[in-house]
């Protein structure tokens, strides 16, 4: 048997670190081994946690890992890397909490430093925070008296204190003096045995002694347990808390819920606290409204009976004022005063305040304060306690104010049940959003992202929309992020109070490659027997139940928005994602599963039970499953204990199912017609379901007689009678149909100029279309302005919410005789950033359904067409006439207007063509249109009407009258034509704007006066001449340090000459142009500015008597001449640089001028020097390149040096053997040389006269000659020229100049180098020796 047992790792609540070290533990313990230590971790960890590694892993399993590798490994996912500024801002966030105690407070504070990385200052850091997070100001102050104290003493100090403190407020502090006719102050509190034990020590505590209590052990559970600071029970450790890796939905940091936030201060202002150990009540005796009837309100403590509260601002603070009607005045506590009107004087004055028990407590005064509720404001007296509690709001100033007290009246058995039900399980009626405990993971069906740029934003809601985001990322609803590669546009929807909802448009983006989730939604058979048998029936709808429901993390990117302030990602689950309703069904099933007489369609519950008692014991049950799951109701739509309700449409109670007579009101209560249209859309209505209806057309014959020609209207008897049979048989059965989740559905919406209607049909297996649900009302005053557009879109919506139990998670046709809107809600149609506000808002509503719409003619639209004609009358009490809309885009644009929109709306009416377009909005646009209305029909789609003015999307479209006010609105501050463009496009239209806007720019005079030059014109080049030198382009440099330099540019070469000038005279120019000109030529043309030099007469008359052609270019435009200002900047730069090196300028700009003419210029792609002269300029590089003729030769000598034999040479006159290569049977021809023709070639003539070629090779010398093969001794006369021969073998190596037989033939020259006998020719070997010496032998004999 093991040592120890360890429980499975709980992935939501404990610390991983924590639980590996025990876990190490327990294996050193029971002395397991290294090999099974991976064994025993994956074992004892549990499902939830092996599951999880199971992910982590893939594709490989946990087994393969080792075991430091998958402690790392869930390390790193539980517990990813902190940042440590982050971290260590969070710690300095940590105070003391009011009630903790200084060893849990101590205790917050050392976890949150173990990830502050404080390393050596780690005491230093726990003393500053543990001190100045301090709650009590006194003991703050006592612990900075201490001079040089460090972290240990502190904390001894302040727990001193805080003992001393308790042991103070245990014994009490005794207040004497009676107040008979003294204003009093009335303490109850208590609950349980412990305030009843306290009941005695009331009367002698007085309000001090209240106060005492009520904030120092009331954090403290009655068996003396400390609650958790996560989640404030005191049933376990923050350490084991569940909640510890849940995120704050105020402040967004993780390991705590909202309820024990500490940054409660700081959201709302300094708001009192929501919940009291004691109440304070004020009554004075002497009461101006002179009734003695005190009205002393008796708080027992408990659970249930809780204060009401009131928010207003005083003096601009906003406050939470607890209501007492029992007291005249108004108080506040010291500590409340010191902290938010310490700047306010307070007027002494001596009022007695009485507690319930008798004790008077003294007033330290009272100060005047503004105060405002709502449209209500009065400037009242505000009493200030000492040891006050929270702020009291008296008659006073409920009478001021005219506050409405709530009254209680008609309180039930039921309600008392339900509020018994809200005190048990706060948590699930708490307001905010819950957090379920697993995620929804997407999935898709093409891994492509789609990534849809952000659309632009009216400015009037850029600031709306960027404060909404803001609250989000608080909330923790979204966060930002630096990239994504999925991107979803939004669709900011303004809400009735003005508020801004951000909506994802992802029908463009995610929708489309989003997976379905394929989960069967229950049949109304099976949910409607869950429910059978019950007596009572309690329904609970759940508050926002998609954003309850966490998105996985992988899945988190998908949700990516796009706003002009960057990308940010859901962490919950955002509107209008298609396959969440089916996610959400599961969810709730596998919540609620195993519950008995428990139903759940989508976020619907409904409970019942046999009794009164297992119905409550059910409704705990749910109640225990939503609380332990995270998830949170909205008590105000929920109903409990009903002996009825209407649950999917169908009416329930004990008696059994019944059809919900709403389905088919807008049948039964349709109004009698009045009118020839209004008839034949009723018989259109009947016709079209006559297949079920048996003699149709026996029944409708008084109706058809009234639809004859020339038959005057008269609603007889026999028509009413008609009328009424016929809506019975509508209304019944076989023509209305039982809801059957399995049959497709199909919605009919139509509108009229004063009715909405809607059907809701099935088709049957027959093809035939029955009606399931029926629904119809009149618009109000407002609606009826709206456009044809806005009216039909109305319709949809109208007819989809009405339905929403039926339509809401399954795909629906929405079927609809107006064309516009099959496009702008049509299936993967993004909502237009034209489109008008109210239309974004109807386009998000719709976004939670998957439809498809389907475009049908007016006469087969006839059920729904019938009922928007024969709407039924909306409802007089009030809430029926409350306008379906909410704040308009007018509203956020109003303040910053030139106009406002009331004269907008007036000078419509007036303009002709724009009161003909508000006519086509509100009655339907003609197929054609004149000329003039072209360009609003073009827009017709878009053009709404709002509060009488005309709209194209988000713009006021101007009528005439006004457009020059406009204009001159937005010309304020004299902004461009662009930018007055870009203003205008953010508010206003009319069909001429762009021109105007133009014409407005152009006859501004300051506009005029300052007018930037036109943009420049298309580049124009010089055309390149074919000749160099034939076009110069001239200009001056300077001046430049005093000095001046005439710069000259070659057009065909870009050959620059720069010479400095004494002076910019004509003559001195001539002077200059005259020495260029005799070395280069002269040119055909000359470019330059209208500078005086080249403007005089002496240079035009120098230029024509040398036929030179002058080009001036035009004044004050340098880029004419742009090849001389090149060439000017290039010979500046130059001087520049040497002017910082301290070089000569002079010799700086030679060698500038020697290199920029040698360098390939970019733009010729060759040389200045070779496009001008044909060859490149010889510099000292050019000594590092060898000499191609010094090469050549030394190559030459080389290989003539590799040869086995001296170079022999012979003169002019000398006899020899030439190779005979005639077909004589000869080989060798006597002859005589004539010439050499090269260093070893000559011309020879043999004895016949003939004159041959031969190669020195071909060639045997004279007998006389005496041979350099020859073993005698060899004439010095020789030695010389073989030297000569061999080290150049050319005459060019002769330094006398003289030629070769000079040489030879003067024995005195060649003996004045004796010394040369040793040749450099490497010697001959000994056979060719032989050779040599026999072939002069013969030669010798026969001569």
């Amino acid at each position: 048997m093991p040592i120890g047992k360890i429980e499975p790792f709980s992935v939501e609540s404990q610390n991983w670190d924590s639980y590996v070290r025990r876990l190490k533990q327990f294996i050193t313990l029971n002395s397991i081994d290294d090999g099974l230590k991976v064994a025993t971790l994956l074992t004892l960890v549990g499902g939830e946690c092996y599951n999880l590694l199971c992910d982590l892993c893939s594709p490989d399993h946990p087994e393969d890992k080792e075991f430091d590798e998958l402690v790392e490994l869930l390390k790193h996912h539980l517990e990813p890397e902190k940042s440590e500024i982050a971290e260590r801002h969070i710690f300095r966030q940590r105070t003391q909490l009011q009630g903790e105690s200084i060893r849990l407070y101590l205790q917050g504070l050392k976890h949150l430093a173990k990830t502050c990385n404080f390393g050596s200052n780690l005491e230093e850091n726990l003393r500053d925070q543990f001190v100045s997070g301090l709650y009590s100001e006194e003991m703050r102050s006592r612990i900075f008296a201490e001079k040089n104290i460090d972290y240990k003493r502190a904390v001894e100090l302040a727990s001193a204190l805080e003992a001393a403190e308790r042991h103070a407020s245990t014994a009490g502090a005794p207040v004497g003096g009676d107040g008979a006719g003294a204003d009093a102050l009335h303490r109850v509190s208590g609950s349980g045995p412990a305030a009843r034990a306290r009941a005695s020590g009331a009367g002698r505590s007085g309000g001090a002694g209240g106060a005492a209590a009520s904030s120092g052990g009331g954090e403290r559970a009655a068996d003396g347990r400390v609650p958790c600071a996560r989640c404030g029970r005191a049933t376990h450790t923050p350490s084991k808390c569940r909640y510890k890796n849940f995120t704050c939905d105020l402040c967004g940091i993780k390991g705590h819920l909202k309820v024990m936030c500490l940054n409660k201060s700081n959201h709302g202002g300094p708001i009192g606290k929501t919940k009291s150990k004691g109440q304070y009540f004020i009554n004075n005796s002497s009461d101006s409204e002179g009734d003695h009837d005190y009205f002393y309100n008796l708080v027992t403590g408990g659970e249930g009976d809780r204060p009401y509260y009131a928010t207003l601002f005083v003096n601009c603070v906003k406050c939470k004022f607890e209501i007492d009607t029992g007291s005249r005045i108004s108080a506040i506590s010291k500590t409340f005063y010191d902290k938010y009107f310490n700047h306010i004087v307070m007027h002494n004055k001596n009022l007695i305040l009485k507690s319930y028990t008798g004790d008077t407590i003294d007033t330290l005064g009272y100060i005047d304060v503004d105060v405002r509720f709502g449209q209500h404001s009065a400037k009242l007296k505000l009493y200030v306690v000492e040891n006050g509690g929270p702020p009291l709001m008296g008659r006073t100033w409920i009478k001021e104010l005219k506050l409405s007290i709530v009254e209680c009246h008609k309180i039930t058995e039921r309600d008392s049940i339900a509020s018994r039900l809200k005190r048990e399980y706060p948590e699930v009626f708490a307001e905010g959003l819950g957090t379920f405990k697993s995620c929804i993971r997407l999935h898709l069906n093409d891994k492509k992202p789609v990534f849809v740029k952000a659309r632009p934003l009216p400015l009037a809601l850029r600031e709306r929309v960027a404060t909404e985001l803001e609250r989000l990322q608080r909330e923790g609803v979204i966060y930002k992020v630096d990239r994504s590669d999925y991107g979803t546009p939004i669709v900011p929807v303004i809400k009735s109070n003005g508020d801004i909802r951000i909506c994802g448009d992802y029908k463009i983006t995610l929708n489309p490659i989003l997976k379905d989730f394929h989960y069967p939604l229950p049949r109304i058979e099976e949910i409607f027997s869950i429910l059978a048998g019950g007596e009572q029936y309690t329904k609970l709808d759940l508050s926002n139940a998609f954003q309850q429901c966490l998105l996985h993390e992988e899945s988190q990117a998908m949700t990516a928005i796009t706003t002009h302030v960057g990308t940010f990602v859901y962490r919950r689950v955002p509107f209008g994602i298609k396959c969440i309703p089916e996610n959400f069904q599961k969810i709730m099933e596998e919540t609620l599963n195993g519950l008995p007489s428990t139903a759940v369609f989508a976020d619907d519950i409904c409970i019942t039970g046999k009794d009164s008692d297992t119905h409550l014991k059910n409704l705990r049950a749910v109640l225990q499953r939503l609380k332990d799951n995270g998830l949170r109701i909205n008590f105000d739509k929920c109903q409990f204990f009903k002996d009825s309700v209407t649950y999917l449409g169908y009416k329930i109670n004990k008696d059994g199912l019944h059809t919900d007579t709403m389905k088919i009101k807008a049948i039964v209560d349709a109004p009698q017609p009045t009118n020839i249209t209004q008839l034949r859309s009723f018989i259109g209505l009947v016709n079209f379901y006559s297949k079920f209806v048996y003699n149709i057309s026996e029944i409708l014959k008084p109706l058809y007689d009234l639809l004859k020609k020339d038959v005057k209207w008269v609603w007889t008897h026999k028509c009413d009678k008609a009328f009424f049979k016929i809506k019975e048989l509508l209304s019944s059965a076989p023509v209305l149909a039982h809801y059957d989740p399995e049959l497709p559905l199909i919605l009919a919406v139509d509108s009229s100029a004063y009715g909405l209607g809607a059907v809701l049909m099935q088709r049957s297996a027959d093809g035939h279309e029955r009606p399931v649900s029926c629904a119809s009302r009149t618009l109000n005053a407002a609606e009826r302005n709206y456009s044809q557009l806005d009216k039909e879109a109305l319709a949809i919506v109208f007819g989809v919410t009405k339905h929403h139990q039926y339509l809401y998670g399954r795909r629906f046709v929405l079927r609809s005789d107006h064309k516009p809107l099959s496009y702008i809600f049509g299936k993967n149609k993004g909502i237009p950033t034209t489109a008008a506000s109210r239309l974004q808002r109807y386009a998000m509503t719709l976004a939670a359904y998957d439809f498809t719409v389907e475009f049908v003619r007016s006469a087969e639209n006839c059920q729904a067409d019938a009922l928007s004609r024969l709407p039924l009358l909306r409802s007089s009490d009030g809430r029926g006439t409350k306008e379906y809309e909410a704040a308009t885009y007018l509203n956020f644009v109003q303040d910053g207007f030139p106009l406002s929109f009331k004269d907008i709306k007036t000078e419509t009416a007036k303009d002709p063509i724009l009161s003909k377009i508000y006519g086509y909005v509100l009655y339907g646009w003609p197929p054609a249109v004149d000329k003039e209305y072209i360009a609003y029909f073009r827009r017709k789609e878009n053009i709404c009407i709002d509060q009488g003015c005309l709209l194209w999307g988000y713009k006021i479209i101007i009528p005439g009258t006004l457009q020059n006010a406009i204009l001159k609105e937005i010309h304020d501050g004299h902004p461009g034509i662009v930018k007055m463009k870009q203003i205008a496009r953010n508010y206003v239209w009319w069909a001429t704007i762009d021109a105007d806007i133009e014409r407005a720019v152009r006859d501004c005079s300051a506009c005029l006066a300052v007018r930037p030059a036109p943009p420049p014109a298309p580049l124009h080049s010089w055309p390149w001449p074919v000749e160099p030198w034939s076009r110069l382009h001239l200009d001056y440099l300077g001046p430049f340090n005093n000095k001046y330099y005439l710069v000259i540019i070659d057009a065909h070469s870009k050959w620059i000459e720069a010479e400095k000038v004494s002076s910019t005279s004509a003559a001195n120019l001539i002077s200059i142009l005259r020495k260029i000109f005799a070395r280069f030529g002269l040119p055909k043309r000359i470019i330059s500015d209208n500078g005086p030099p080249f403007t005089s007469a002496e240079v035009a008359m120098y230029f024509q008597r040398n036929g030179i052609g002058h080009t001036l270019t035009a004044p004050y435009h340098p880029a004419s001449n742009g090849a001389a200002e090149n060439a000017v900047r290039s010979v500046k730069r130059a001087l520049k640089k040497a002017s910082l090196e301290n070089e000569d300028e002079d010799t700086a700009l030679s060698r500038f001028l020697f290199s920029y003419r040698n360098t390939e210029h970019s733009t010729t792609g060759r040389e200045p020097s070779v496009a001008l002269l044909g060859r490149r300029l010889r510099g000292r590089l050019d000594l590092l390149r060898p000499d191609t003729d010094e090469r050549v030769r030394d190559r030459q000598l080389a290989s003539e040096l590799r040869r086995d034999a001296p170079l022999r040479v012979v003169a002019p006159g000398d006899s020899v053997l030439i190779r005979d290569y005639s077909r004589r049977n000869r080989k060798w021809a006597e002859g005589v040389v004539l010439d050499r023709s090269s260093p070893v070639s000559y011309s020879v003539k043999t004895s016949d006269g003939q004159i041959h070629k031969r190669h020195m090779d071909q060639m045997l010398c004279d007998k006389n000659r005496k041979s350099r093969f020859s073993l005698t001794k060899i004439e010095a006369c020789d030695r010389p020229r073989l030297s000569v021969e061999a080290e150049g073998g050319s005459e060019a190596r002769n330094p006398g100049g003289e030629d070769e037989l000079s040489t030879r033939s003067s024995p005195e020259k060649s003996s004045s180098s004796p010394t040369d006998h040793t040749s450099p020719v490497a010697p001959v070997g000994r056979v060719r020796r032989q050779a040599a010496i026999q072939c002069l032998q013969k030669i010798r004999k026969n001569v």
